[in-house]
């Protein structure tokens, strides 16, 4: 049925089926592969790896898996290791054709996008933007995650995370990474530090080719990090990296205001919450002060969709300022 509703596609083409997980790789290249379907219950290995093996290997390759009644973690660890897309079985030949045009549109751009950049043309400046909110618990760092993994899968152009939640940043766990080495780790070289030098500090998530920056293994750790660390570190990741992402704590210490005077763009984070609104109507008041824009500074409102009393209109209304997006509540869409 799969291969049928395929084939009856005039744009598509079906170029081989295989029943084994080794037997996927030595097709892509030869093949010109645009889009793989990986079946969960692959043979040869696991269909996770395999898939991002391939997400790592080929960054412009479609991938989108399926297997039966899929709990919400395996759409996340699908997602995790570089998925386009889960399309559940039984499935019917409407969807699956849907989720694989949707998906070489995708590796339409990512060609695009990989051509310009190995032609040169077109050169990004370098962006970083921090997430930031002044209440917890919100999911600030599931943005910043999220945000990072996509801008670093679906841009093709160099992409960095940095973990300022200096004593206890999660942003490794939640990756599912195992860093060897954190920011504590930097200051042992600040006077040699580099861009070259900077690649031995940072861990590189391998579904999405996103390098990381982790935040200390220890709290302890965290006052040995000064402004002059952050801005160093800042510094020199934007001279190679085209995204700098910063997961910021909710706190204002001396090295949050530093990153954020460093940021193009800040994504303020908040919830229909009344606490959150109060603590986010105070922290804009404050970035008023210190003369940043509208233009700089962003409203998100995240779990927009939650039936709590609070409207979007509501938070406006509270705030005195417009919110530029809004993320609804469901766990499916998160790393």
């Amino acid at each position: 049925m799969m291969r049928e509703a395929l084939e009856a596609e005039q744009r598509l083409e079906v170029v081989d089926d295989v029943g084994d997980g080794g037997d996927v790789t030595p097709l892509i290249a030869p093949m010109n592969v645009d889009l793989v379907l990986l079946d969960r219950d692959l043979s040869g290995g696991s269909a996770y790896d395999l898939c991002a093996k391939l997400r790592a290997a080929y960054r412009h390759l479609g991938l989108v898996m399926t297997g039966n009644t899929p709990a919400i973690a395996d759409l996340r660890q699908a997602m995790q290791n570089g998925a386009d897309d889960f399309v559940p079985k039984p499935f019917d030949g409407v969807s699956l054709v849907q989720s694989v045009n949707s998906t070489l549109r995708k590796v339409e751009q990512r060609r695009q996008q990989m051509a310009a950049s190995e032609a040169g043309l077109g050169p990004v400046p370098s962006r970083c933007i921090a997430v930031y909110s002044p209440q917890g618990g919100v999911g600030k760092s599931m943005l910043a995650a999220n945000l990072a993994v996509v801008l670093a899968r679906e841009s093709g152009r160099p992409t960095v995370l940095v973990d300022l939640n200096l004593q206890f940043g999660d942003i490794d766990l939640m990756l599912n990474i195992t860093p060897e080495r954190t920011i504590a780790a930097v200051i042992q070289r600040m006077n040699q530090l580099d861009a070259e030098l900077m690649e031995s500090f940072l861990t590189e998530h391998e579904a999405s080719g996103l390098k990381v920056l982790p935040a200390p293994a220890r709290p302890e750790y965290a006052d040995t990090i000064t402004v002059f660390v952050v801005e160093k570190v800042l510094q020199v990741l934007r001279e190679r990296y085209t995204y700098v992402i910063i997961d910021t704590p909710s706190f204002l210490q001396d090295t949050t205001l530093s990153a954020l005077d460093h940021c193009d763009q800040i994504l303020m984070l908040t919830a229909l919450d009344l606490l959150a609104l109060h603590n986010t109507k105070t922290a804009l008041a404050m970035m008023e002060k210190l003369h940043y824009g509208t233009d700089k500074v962003r409203l998100v409102l995240n779990r927009s969709n939650a039936d709590v009393g609070i409207t979007a209109d509501d938070v406006v209304q509270t705030l005195e300022y417009d919110i530029s997006a809004f993320i609804p509540s469901d766990g499916r869409v998160a790393v």
